[in-house]
């Protein structure tokens, strides 16, 4: 009974993370932001090399997905591990133990069947269409995130690209680059993760270059105020906040 509640704790806090990290928004609140952020560390004692800027985001974000997938899938063995004789071997019938019950759950959740294994009962037969549901969701919602986070760092290297050749003084400023900021820290909002993304050329990663382009702009200044962790709109409060995610001191 001990390892079936611990592991529908297990599960239904992983599904959570997943849910509001992918959907809600609010990553921070939970496991998955720390662990970008442990990784992200780890990055900061590698060499200063062009392949480290360009493997910290996909790195990050795969860390991020190891989680979820293990944590999910650790939780619903424990579930079919904690009721008597849930899982059984297709051919013996003898009981699995919590590995054949983590190899049925992996499979269920990977949409590949129970490959071995097989319920014992109706009962744990409909157990595992709802651990095959969550399977099916997470690898939906997974798809969605990956691309929201690419797209994010795109639009933003896009606007700094922009910001090269339109600053404040130019006529157009206000009405085309300033929306497109607005829609930047937005983003950055429901998918923070993208600050985690570093680039082979110091001019193209996002945090430092955000505040070095538009902190001198009143307006400006007061959009990348809400941006995530909410940094003071001073032009010191936002390379406070960008040097959470430079990887090394004399870069971002």
């Amino acid at each position: 009974m001990l390892l079936l509640l611990i592991g529908a704790v297990l599960t239904v806090y992983v599904c959570a993370d997943f849910l509001f990290t992918t959907i809600g928004g609010i990553p921070s609140r939970f496991l998955s932001f720390r662990i970008a952020k442990w990784v992200f560390a780890v990055f900061r004692w590698l060499p200063d090399l062009r392949l480290r800027h360009a493997a910290v985001g996909p790195v990050v974000m795969s860390a991020v997905a190891l989680w979820w997938v293990a944590g999910i899938g650790v939780g619903w063995g424990m579930i079919f591990d904690g009721f008597d004789r849930a899982v059984i071997l297709s051919k013996s019938g003898a009981d699995t133990g919590f590995l054949g019950a983590l190899s049925h759950a992996g499979h269920l959740l990977s949409t590949l069947g129970g490959g071995k294994t097989e319920p014992s009962g109706l009962g744990y037969a409909l157990l595992g269409v709802m651990c095959a549901v969550n399977g099916m969701v997470v690898l939906t919602l997974s798809v969605s995130f990956v691309l929201s986070t690419t797209q994010t760092v795109s639009n933003g290297r896009g606007l700094l690209l922009l910001r090269r050749v339109m600053g404040p003084g130019e006529a157009d400023y206000r009405s085309t680059v300033l929306p497109q900021l607005a829609t930047l820290v937005a983003q950055l909002n429901t998918a923070p993760f993208a600050l985690f993304y570093s680039h082979s050329d110091p001019e193209m990663r996002l945090p430092r270059m955000l505040v070095e382009a538009f902190g001198r702009d009143d307006a400006a200044r007061v959009l990348l105020s809400s941006l995530p962790q909410e940094p003071e709109p001073t032009i010191v409060g936002l390379r406070d906040w960008a040097k959470a995610y430079r990887l090394s001191p004399r870069s971002s």
